[in-house]
C-alpha cells in the first residue's frame, strides 16, 4: 500500500484532535493510503540542531525530534511514499516572539524569513531528494488572532503563551492591536515564503514535486472571531482545556515530570490550533490541491 508520510509541527500533527479527526487521517482515508505520522507538537525545522529527545506523546510540545530529524528517522521504503504532508517554521521563529508586541515587526519578519524561507527551503529540498516518488503537500499557517478576535480572547491567549497575567506596559487597546498585527504579519509573510520555497523546488526539479496548500482560513476563522475554526479557551473558565486529547496530554506531562507552569501550558496547548471543523477544512484544501495537480498532469 502507498504511504502518506507526515512530518512537521502541531498543525499537521493535529494538536488536541482524536486520531479520526486529524487532517492527516482524513487525507489518508481519501487517498486509501497507509499513514506514517512522525510530526509532533512543538517541532522546529532544526537545520542547525543535533540534540535529540522524545516525549511520551506527540501532544506534548517539544522542539525535538526536529522536522529534519523526523525525515531522517523514516526507515521505510522511500519508493513507497507517494505523498508527504508537511509544514514547519513557527517554532523556530518561536510562538512567544509572534505573541510579543514589544518585539519590533522588523525583528519578527527577519526571523520569519530566516526560518519559513531559508531553512524551510533547505528542508523541502531534502524531502524531495530523499523521497523521489512523492507528491509533497506543504501546508500553510493561518491567523491565530485577527482584527475580528474578541479582546478578552486576545488577552487569554497572550496569558497562556507567556504564563503571566495580561498586564500591558502601555495602552491595552494598542497592546492588543500590536499583538494581532504580529499574528497577521507572521501568517501573511510565512504564507508567501512557504509558497516561494515550493516554487523554487519545482523550478529546480523541472516538474511539480511540491504543492503549496493554503490552510483555507482567514481572519474570520481566527480564535475568538465570529467563524472561528480553532480551539478556544472558555473565557469564563480559562483553565479548562477545550479539546479532545487533554487526558492523554496531561498523563504524558506527568511522565516527564513537568513543572506546574509547564503542566498548565501543556494542558491548554491545543488552544489556537485547528478544531475538528478546522482540521476538516485543511483536509479539504489538501484533497482539492491534489485533484487540481493531478488534472494538470493528465491534461484534463
Amino acid at each position: 500500500m502507498n504511504t502518506l508520510l507526515i512530518i512537521g509541527d502541531s498543525v499537521v500533527w493535529g494538536q488536541g484532535l482524536a486520531a479520526e479527526h486529524k487532517t492527516a487521517s482524513l487525507v489518508a482515508q481519501h487517498l486509501g493510503a497507509k499513514m506514517k505520522m512522525l510530526a509532533h507538537s512543538g517541532a522546529k525545522i532544526g537545520i542547525r540542531d543535533s540534540y535529540m529527545v522524545t516525549m511520551p506523546s506527540g501532544e506534548v510540545p517539544c522542539f525535538f525530534p526536529t522536522i529534519l530529524q523526523q525525515l531522517q528517522a523514516f526507515t521505510g521504503d522511500s519508493t513507497q511514499v507517494k505523498w508527504v504532508l508537511m509544514n514547519g517554521g513557527i517554532n523556530d521563529v518561536e510562538v512567544q516572539r509572534v505573541f510579543n508586541p514589544m518585539i519590533p515587526q522588523f525583528e519578527l519578519e527577519l526571523h520569519t524569513r530566516n526560518y519559513c524561507g531559508r531553512d524551510f527551503l533547505t528542508l523541502l529540498q531534502q524531502v524531495v531528494s530523499r523521497l523521489p516518488n512523492a507528491q509533497v503537500l506543504v501546508m500553510g499557517y493561518y491567523p491565530v488572532l485577527g482584527l475580528q478576535s474578541r479582546p478578552q480572547g486576545v488577552e487569554a491567549l497572550f496569558s497562556l503563551v507567556h504564563g503571566v497575567k495580561f498586564a500591558p506596559l502601555f495602552a491595552a487597546d494598542t497592546f492588543r492591536n500590536e499583538l494581532v498585527e504580529h499574528c497577521l504579519r507572521f501568517w501573511k509573510l510565512s504564507t508567501g515564503l512557504l509558497r516561494g520555497a515550493v516554487e523554487q523546488v519545482n523550478r529546480a526539479a523541472g516538474k511539480k514535486r511540491a504543492i503549496f496548500v493554503d490552510s483555507g482560513m482567514d481572519e474570520a476563522n481566527a480564535a475568538y472571531a465570529p467563524q472561528s475554526l480553532l480551539w478556544e479557551l472558555d473565557l469564563n473558565d480559562p483553565d479548562k482545556a477545550p479539546d479532545e486529547m487533554v487526558a492523554e496530554r496531561l498523563a504524558a506531562c506527568e511522565l516527564v515530570a513537568a513543572g506546574d507552569l509547564q503542566k498548565h501550558q501543556c494542558m491548554l496547548s491545543a488552544a489556537g490550533h485547528p478544531n475538528v471543523a478546522g482540521a476538516a477544512k485543511m483536509a479539504e484544501q489538501c484533497i482539492q490541491a491534489l485533484e487540481v495537480a493531478n488534472m494538470v498532469q493528465t491534461g484534463r
